[in-house]
């Protein structure tokens, strides 16, 4: 993968991703983040466009195999 295919993810976005990656729920991750569950959900549409995922699971790790956001 080039650095032109690394998809660009918006801060907030990646912030979203990172809550999915930590196992909360988008009630969990609206919370945390001061946004609405409906904002989270629009937020994961669009995060799973930009990565091809068809699963919360398969965001999070084209998020980590692209460089979007990491395990630590």
């Amino acid at each position: 993968m080039t650095e032109r295919d690394v998809p660009v993810l918006t801060p907030r976005e990646r912030q979203v991703l990172d809550g999915i990656k930590e196992g909360y729920s988008n009630r969990m991750v609206g919370r945390v983040l001061g946004i609405s569950e409906r904002t989270v959900k629009v937020h994961l549409h669009s995060i799973f466009i930009k990565l091809g995922a068809a699963s919360r699971t398969e965001a999070v790790i084209a998020g980590i195999r692209s460089g979007c956001i990491t395990l630590h």
